[in-house]
């Protein structure tokens, strides 16, 4: 009998190791992987999740090669779907050599249209390739995976006005209890029309619209997602003057940890449903941050941490000639002698010896 209780014993704990090694399997292979590239001046996004892959805009033509080289140093040789927000060339300029390269089985569209040498070829490129064609429409539900939720919230069945940015394409992507919010070019308009609908805004990240301008994020809106992490994908020094300080003071109102890919270089969030982390190319506002989501609660619970690249001595960097403070990543920054450099641990520490914000990067 004892022997029999035994061979019991051995036997549940065996399949008690199974079972913990398949949970950690699927757990493993089931992360959400949302890459923010870094297109200069323009939109780019690589979604992964279960071995799909989606690609949300391309910035501009010249931002193509840079892109189709992402894509595949991450593994990608074919594309579940295709999304352009909607048909400015800072966002679909990029698309052409993808479409040219890659299998695509889907292309999602804004439905909007151009009278632009970029978009006709991108539709000629579609056409030629016989790709499955949709255009978006609010509530719609794009079912990559089970276990993924991806809703479309803009734009609705009648359009707002004729405003392509306005008309963007807008997504809520969630795994469990992590959401995310990608808001392309979509301005107050769209956020208005969002906030006069039932949906639950609510995200952990949000990708902010039409790069940080003063035409977006109003603080209705921004209330209404409370973002844990905001992305602004943005170009250095671009002549948009994006992002604004009006919308960088909003976010930091809100609380929210912004990132920046003028700055921070390729921005990724990665989460598996109850955690998220995130890295970047470089070093800015710091280079990991990560996530909880609490159980038994639906609210955000963060912990950041921040760590410095070997080749910086703190966060920020002056001059002792001047009295500005920079991301080490700013072109003044760049240009400013070794033997001139100061360093400061945080944008306290550099007000605190008299510094003020640099206008290019715009540090806290």
């Amino acid at each position: 009998m004892r022997a029999i209780y035994s061979r019991l014993y051995q036997a549940v704990i065996l399949a008690a190791l199974i079972l913990a090694v398949s949970s950690a399997t699927v757990i493993a292979t089931e992360n959400l992987t949302i890459h923010f590239i870094d297109v200069g001046q323009g939109d780019s996004e690589l979604m992964q999740f279960a071995g799909k892959n989606i690609l949300i805009d391309a910035g501009t033509q010249e931002m193509g090669p840079r892109v189709e080289s992402y894509l595949k140093d991450h593994g990608v040789s074919s594309l579940d779907l295709l999304v352009a927000t909607h048909p400015h060339d800072d966002h679909i300029g990029g698309l052409l050599i993808i479409l040219q390269d890659f299998p695509v089985k889907q292309v999602l569209d804004s439905g909007q249209v151009h009278t632009t040498p970029t978009f006709e070829s991108y539709l000629k490129l579609i056409d030629q390739k016989n790709i499955p064609f949709d255009t978006a429409h609010r509530g719609q539900k794009i079912n990559l995976d089970p276990n993924l939720k991806i809703e479309v919230l803009s734009p609705p069945q009648t359009p707002l006005g004729d405003d392509l940015n306005q008309n963007s394409i807008v997504l809520k992507v969630s795994l469990n209890k992590v959401s995310f919010l990608l808001m392309a070019d979509a301005g107050i308009e769209a956020e208005n029309s969002l906030l006069s609908t039932d949906y639950n805004l609510k995200s952990d990240i949000l990708k902010v619209g039409h790069h940080g301008s003063s035409s977006a994020s109003s603080t209705a809106f921004l209330n209404a997602v409370r973002p844990t992490i905001s992305i602004i994908e943005v170009g250095a020094s671009n002549g948009y003057g994006h992002p604004t300080q009006k919308t960088l003071s909003a976010l930091q109102n809100t609380g929210s940890e912004i990132y920046r890919t003028d700055t921070n270089g390729n921005v990724v969030v990665t989460t598996d449903g109850l955690h998220y982390s995130v890295t970047t190319q470089r070093q800015a506002q710091g280079t990991s941050s990560t996530g909880t989501i609490p159980s038994l609660s639906s609210s955000v619970s963060t912990q950041t941490t921040s760590s410095l690249t070997s080749s910086s001595q703190g966060q920020f960097v002056g001059s002792i000639k001047s009295n500005k403070y920079h991301y080490p990543s700013c072109q003044w920054a760049q240009k400013i002698s070794p033997s001139n450099e100061i360093w400061f641990s945080s944008s306290q520490d550099a007000r605190a010896h008299g510094y003020v914000p640099c206008k290019v990067c715009n540090p806290p």
